[in-house]
């Protein structure tokens, strides 16, 4: 279970749009997002893997992957929406497939479920731990800019707060809360 770290997008010949065009469109697009929740208001449903490396010899966890969106600042954890007659496991893994190339393999499994009231939605994520999978790690290169396994003791001075909630309560510092 190695990855290679890297930030090449996996298709990579559109990339004479990507400074220029590729993420102030992908920030409109989150933008406009947030105001339809203002507006509608909808019930949504999202997931969020922690994908582990468990590659130690003594068999701890020692890294956990992160991604950086094109949209939105910080490090955070692989995810998404889920979809019409998808099941959260299935969301999940097609969420982790599509942001950064790898194929969670054994069953993950579920680690909490958090309300989360931001820009007018109301969402609810849920999140699951997953050991076994392959593949090379390889961000999208339009969503998702950079994804890097990096040890659990040793995460990027940007990660999102919510990120650092969950691994706090992942490695049992902290109990499990009820908000994202």
């Amino acid at each position: 279970m190695t990855a290679t770290p890297t930030s090449t997008p996996r298709n990579p010949a559109p990339t004479t749009l990507r400074p220029a065009l590729t993420t102030p469109l992908m920030r409109l697009a989150w933008h406009g997002r947030n105001m339809w929740h203002w507006v509608a208001r909808p019930l949504t449903m999202g997931v969020r893997g922690i994908i582990l490396d468990d590659s130690d010899p003594g068999g701890v966890a020692a890294s956990v992957l992160l991604i950086r969106h094109s949209y939105v600042g910080g490090w955070h954890f692989p995810g998404g929406g889920v979809g019409k007659g998808e099941s959260l496991v299935e969301a999940m893994k097609r969420e982790v497939r599509e942001e950064v190339g790898l194929t969670v393999e054994s069953g993950p499994q579920p680690f909490g479920v958090y309300a989360r009231f931001r820009h007018g939605a109301s969402d609810h994520v849920a999140v699951f731990v997953a050991r076994g999978w392959s593949g090379t790690l390889q961000a999208d290169g339009v969503e998702i800019l950079e994804a890097r396994f990096f040890p659990l003791d040793r995460l990027p001075e940007d990660t999102s707060p919510a990120t650092r909630r969950r691994i706090a309560e992942f490695q049992g510092r902290e109990p499990l809360a009820e908000r994202w």
